[in-house]
């Protein structure tokens, strides 16, 4: 079976910031010199070792090896029996994966006079010998880093005859790693899960292509974005603090020019100071810097488009008082971390510095990022032309003064500057009142089955509208060119509101909503045919008034919000709302984190 792949930008060896143009180590740690000697084994011959890696829908992949060697290699001498390849994907199993076979195993072998790959398939001879590694799969989850991806392991195993003599088969091998222990944070624990074992690449050993057009600003460069008193609804403190981040720009930018922005977000996942991971954990920032997307985006009158990529770390070291500090956002009571007032800082100095257009400013993010973007919509008024939010919550109305989880948090003031205080209209608005704020928002939505219906019924209850919704099928002859199909069929239905769902079904995982969303063109084409101007025109429906319950509370399986697993008798149904009230001091029910207890949907006011 092929696996077709779209949005992947052109293979070849790309230099990438800091983090290309190095050569592996000896298996044992050092660089053998060239040796006039005729027959040697291979780990003398190799010098060095590199892998080539880029992004494809499930993130950074390896897709070839290239080893270097003391002398010329004559290409008929070498063919894929003669070499052994471990790398990432040969570690996973078919439970691992949602497509394809063989991950990471050799296809092609053939020398080349470049260390790099070749579509003519290299060179008569060469000191290069490259080893083409199989891509075409797809698995379920990404992994803990891009440097997972990139890590490999090279033994020849049969004798490679050259002009100067046989080259022995490898004792050791080559390889570009070191053994690394991942710890990561249990939100549902509020604990530490159990250390990983990983091989992680080292930096100068390999490159991943189609990301060189991003500049990174990270901590340890010290040309991180500084913000300043950023307000943070899980304490109610302000807070200043540098803000990694990478940025692309197109190379033909001009300042005359009209440009659209992009704001991308990645997920809880990915949480880290360093920016490379939200750019390698799906294909969205590849993509937005794609020859193809940029092009698509002068067809529709810009120059071009920026992309910002913030990287959020989940323990920041904020002060001696606070060194693991977390910057978690849109948590599940929706508290943002003071991290969301950094972005709009960031995002405020990108418009200054560069010609935005302002009527074309975009919002995409994945399960954290989604909900992050969803909730910043609502503090600034059609401040985003369109939003691609997938896998995530949908935003909700939650009393953050209401304990959660034994805690109290805090509304992040209106002060209107970061957060408005008017709608884009002028007129006065509450952002808390989040289900009327975007109710007029572009916004395509791409999630698994049966999360996030709360939205869909409160706007069905309360106002009369129906959100339009189609399955978007995930099984073994998907391609990119259907999930188009059934995304532009979605997008052209009739609709009250700028808001279309997608829901994925079929062999699906959380994450599959963002990489499967991210390799369908359809959802590009509409995000790019949005802008501000069509959610100015649009009234929102009318919700800023309060929540009342109706008389008749309707209780079925598409409006069950919470069965106990101990207990399934007991049962929460999302509140029926009565026709023609409103969203205002409505309070969405959540889940307790790290415990079975329930605040059950209600009506409490602020």
């Amino acid at each position: 079976m092929k696996i077709k792949k779209q949005w992947i930008p052109a293979a070849g060896l790309s230099i990438l910031l800091g983090f290309g143009g190095g050569f592996s180590s000896r298996a044992e740690g050092t660089v053998s010199s060239p040796s006039a000697g005729a027959d040697l084994g291979a780990d003398q011959a190799v010098t060095s070792m590199k892998a080539l890696g880029f992004v494809d829908t499930d993130g950074s992949k390896l897709k070839a090896v290239v080893l270097s060697y003391d002398r010329d290699i004559p290409t008929a001498s070498v063919t894929k029996d003669t070499y052994q390849v471990t790398d990432y994907g040969t570690t996973l199993t078919e439970r691992d994966l949602t497509q394809g076979n063989s991950p990471g195993t050799i296809t092609k072998v053939y020398v080349n006079d470049r260390p790099e790959t070749s579509a003519k398939g290299g060179t008569a001879s060469g000191r290069y010998v490259v080893i083409e590694v199989n891509t075409d799969y797809q698995t379920g989850r990404f992994p803990r880093s891009y440097r997972i991806t990139m890590a490999a392991l090279v033994k020849q195993v049969k004798p490679v005859s050259t002009g100067r003599g046989t080259i022995q088969p490898s004792v050791d091998g080559t390889k570009n790693y070191t053994p690394f222990t991942y710890v990561s944070y249990d939100p549902q624990t509020g604990k530490n899960r159990a250390p990983e074992e990983y091989n992680y690449a080292v930096d100068g050993t390999y490159t991943i292509s189609g990301l060189s057009g991003y500049e990174l600003h990270t901590l340890k460069k010290g040309n991180a974005f500084h913000a300043y008193h950023c307000f943070d609804e899980a304490n109610g403190k302000y807070w200043d603090f540098d803000l990694p981040y990478a940025i692309y720009v197109p190379k033909d930018y001009h300042p005359s020019g009209k440009y659209g922005l992009v704001l991308h977000i990645h997920d809880a996942g990915s949480m880290d100071s360093d920016p490379m991971l939200t750019l390698t954990e799906s294909q969205a920032a590849a993509n937005y810097a794609s020859d193809r997307f940029q092009e698509e985006a002068k067809e529709k009158g810009l120059d071009g488009v920026i992309v910002l990529c913030p990287a959020i770390a989940e323990f920041y070291p904020m002060d001696k008082a606070h060194p693991e500090y977390s910057l978690r956002m849109a948590r599940d009571n929706w508290t943002l971390s003071c991290a969301a007032p950094a972005i709009w800082e960031l995002m405020d100095q990108v418009t200054r510095t560069y010609s935005i257009d302002k009527d074309r400013i975009y919002g995409s993010g994945q399960s954290m990022g989604g909900m992050t973007v969803m909730a910043m919509a609502a503090q600034r008024d059609n401040y985003f032309a369109a939003l691609l939010p997938m896998s995530c919550k949908w935003g909700n109305n939650y009393d953050k003064s209401y304990p959660f989880n034994g805690e109290t948090c805090y509304n992040a003031p209106a002060d209107g500057t970061i957060i408005w205080n008017r709608d884009s209209h002028g007129n006065p608005c509450d952002y808390n009142n989040w289900f009327y704020m975007i109710s007029d928002d572009n916004i395509l939505y791409l999630n698994t089955k049966g999360e996030n219906v709360e939205y869909r019924i409160l706007y069905h209850d309360l106002a009369g509208v129906d959100i339009p919704s189609e399955d978007l099928v995930l099984d073994s002859s998907t391609t990119p060119e259907k999930r188009s199909s059934t995304i532009r069929s979605l997008v052209s239905r009739k609709n009250k509101t700028g808001i279309y769902q997608a829901v994925l079904t079929g062999n699906v995982s959380h994450m599959s909503a963002w990489f499967y969303g991210h390799g369908t063109p359809a959802c590009y084409d509409w995000l790019l045919s949005q802008t501000r101007k069509t959610e100015m025109a649009r009234k929102k429906l009318p919700l800023n008034r309060p929540f009342v319950p109706a008389e008749e509370q309707i209780q079925n399986e598409d409006r069950l919000f919470y069965q106990d697993r101990k207990n399934p008798d007991k049962k929460i149904y999302y509140p029926t709302g009565k026709r023609d009230s409103g969203t205002g001091d409505y309070n969405s029910g959540l889940t307790a984190l790290g415990s079975d207890s329930v605040l059950a949907p209600g009506w409490k006011s602020r």
